[in-house]
């Protein structure tokens, strides 16, 4: 709950200039998605049900892989309980997906650090995900990023190779290699898998 004098992000704040302190002190209203891109708010509508259906085939596809690897991932999730503070770019992210290993080393927070990101690009989205994320988990600390591209029908998975990224493209019935996640093998087909009869009623 909001304080008399603490800052409340709201939908109309979009496009603000905000200080990192700022944007971690202040509360939001509910029902869209708030963060800091370089210093400024971006203000996005909570996803749709698409978009919502491919984040679930990522958490069933991480799930299946942590019961056939049992030690190898500490926990994963999503927005709600992720978000990247990369201050030397004044930014503030909540992956869609986030996964941290097991002996992750820990923030200055205490809480346990991720190694692979993943978002899924939504219409209006794609320089956000391709361009300006790729930078800034590149600066944070990321091993991997994969950007899910549900129109394109493709996930790019982007390695990191010192101060920069290795990028491979996966389509159709390949499956997506992980180096984090060694042996993970879903295919694109399957991370890309909804339900077009209830999305087609529901358009």
């Amino acid at each position: 709950m909001a304080t008399a004098n603490q800052l409340r992000l709201r939908p109309a704040d979009n496009g603000r200039a905000l200080t990192l302190d700022e944007f971690r002190e202040a509360d939001e209203e509910e029902g869209h998605r708030y963060e800091l891109a370089r210093g400024v708010l971006e203000v996005t509508e909570v996803p749709n049900d698409r978009h919502g259906e491919v984040v679930c085939n990522h958490y069933q596809a991480l799930a299946q892989y942590r019961l056939i690897h049992p030690g190898a991932i500490h926990r994963f999730g999503g927005a709600s309980e992720f978000r990247l503070w990369i201050p030397a770019m004044i930014s503030g992210r909540n992956p869609d997906v986030a996964v941290v290993l097991r002996n992750a080393p820990k923030d200055v927070r205490g809480r346990r650090v991720p190694a692979l990101a993943v978002e899924v690009v939504s219409a209006g989205g794609e320089t956000r995900d391709y361009v300006t994320k790729r930078e800034e988990y590149l600066v944070f600390g990321l091993f991997e990023y994969w950007v899910v591209d549900p129109e394109a029908k493709i996930v790019t998975v982007l390695l990191r190779d010192g101060g920069s990224w290795v990028e491979r493209v996966y389509k159709d019935d390949q499956p997506v290699e992980s180096l984090v996640l060694p042996g993970f093998g879903v295919t694109v087909a399957e991370l890309l898998a909804v339900n077009e009869e209830e999305d087609g009623a529901s358009a």
